[in-house]
């Protein structure tokens, strides 16, 4: 009979096992160490650059070299922009003239992505990922007071592989959100993350860079872009139709608001080319591009007079939603993860850069572009 000290472990012949020698028992104890002191040492390096984040120069919250950007966005609420950054989320109110935050909000993860309610913008939700990796789960915080205090959130059952990618807003009033788990797929929050509910399943769940476009006069009725096509639920997701008529590998969604006897536009960016068409109505590809391959981004005002696109670094605008198009910007980095647009001025546009971060604005409908943000 071994010692209780001396671990044994089953032996996959059926037979007996022996004692493991003390030599490789020393072994395993060497490597349990060293992988403790691993996770120790990741936790104390991102503790030493979250402390040294807090030195950053005053008012300028990407001035810390190794702030990545991930995304930036603008609140239907006038001034209101918001960083979202591998240290957490910056807020301004005054169209980012002044960032008063001496550290950013949850500022312990990486908030990757952010969503905030058209109609009402003090709710508003962001996904975060541990940096350390140790006793923190990845998921969900939603505000209702704009980002004064926190919630955790997160879909119950998630797979152990599942990632969240990105999020959107809904259009309810009481916190309607759509978060993306990457082989999970989509799930929606009607309560501000109270409860939340699947509206994907099958292959579509497993769908790579999705995008989503809700439709301002009914909330049943969505499109979902991604590597599998365009698709398209007019019962909140219990059931999915693919638009064939819509060709590729769908990079972004955007669409114009309906008004009185004008229906609203839609555009789909595929790897295919630029398409277009109003609801109900039949789908064109736009003909003539300003570029040999498609753009990857696009924003559109609210009536269709202002269509940003960029194009490999180039921001292109149209006035006829893709008919003609002017040349504005040639941009000299190529890691651009946002392009923002002022919903209640379309001249006034964001430009936000990954690594080191930096946002560019333009108050010209992209013809020159200022530092907003460095």
């Amino acid at each position: 009979m071994s010692s209780p000290s001396s671990p044994v472990f089953p032996d996959t012949s059926g037979t007996q096992a022996a004692e493991i020698p003390s030599s490789r028992r020393l072994r395993r104890w060497k490597t349990l160490l060293v992988v403790v002191l691993l996770a120790l040492l990741v936790a104390t390096a991102w503790q030493l650059l979250n402390r040294q984040q807090t030195s950053m120069i005053a008012g300028r919250p990407l001035s810390y070299p190794q702030t990545r950007l991930h995304t930036v966005a603008m609140s239907a609420r006038p001034g209101m922009v918001y960083l979202v950054t591998h240290y957490g989320l910056f807020t301004s109110t005054d169209g980012g003239q002044s960032w008063p935050q001496s550290q950013g909000a949850l500022n312990t993860t990486m908030v990757t992505a952010v969503a905030v309610s058209p109609s009402n913008p003090d709710l508003l939700a962001v996904l975060t990922i541990p940096t350390s990796g140790l006793g923190r789960q990845m998921g969900v915080y939603v505000s209702a007071d704009a980002g004064k205090h926190w919630r955790f959130s997160v879909p119950a059952n998630l797979p152990s592989t599942s990632y969240p990618y990105t999020i959107a807003s809904g259009l309810g009033a009481q916190g309607h959100f759509y978060v993306f788990f990457s082989y999970a797929g989509w799930f929606e929050t009607r309560d501000l993350g109270q409860h939340w509910y699947p509206i994907t399943s099958g292959n579509l769940a497993n769908i790579q860079t999705p995008s989503l476009l809700t439709d301002p006069t009914n909330s049943a009725h969505l499109l979902m872009g991604g590597d599998q096509g365009l698709f398209e639920t007019q019962n909140d997701g219990q059931s999915w139709q693919k638009i064939s008529a819509v060709q590729g590998y769908v990079n972004a969604l955007a669409a114009t608001t309906s008004s009185a006897g004008r229906p609203r536009t839609i555009l789909a960016a595929t790897d295919q080319g630029l398409y277009r068409w109003q609801d109900g109505q039949q789908v064109t590809q736009i003909s003539k591009l300003p570029a040999s391959t498609p753009p990857t981004r696009m924003v559109v005002s609210a009536d269709g007079s202002a269509l940003y696109a960029l194009f490999g670094t180039d921001l292109w605008f149209s006035a006829n939603l893709g008919t003609t198009w002017v040349h504005r910007w040639h941009f000299t980095r190529g890691d651009l993860v946002a392009l923002v647009l002022n919903s209640v001025n379309p001249r006034q546009i964001l430009a936000g850069f990954f690594t080191p971060g930096l946002v560019l604005i333009s108050n010209d409908a992209g013809k020159s572009w200022q530092t907003l943000t460095n």
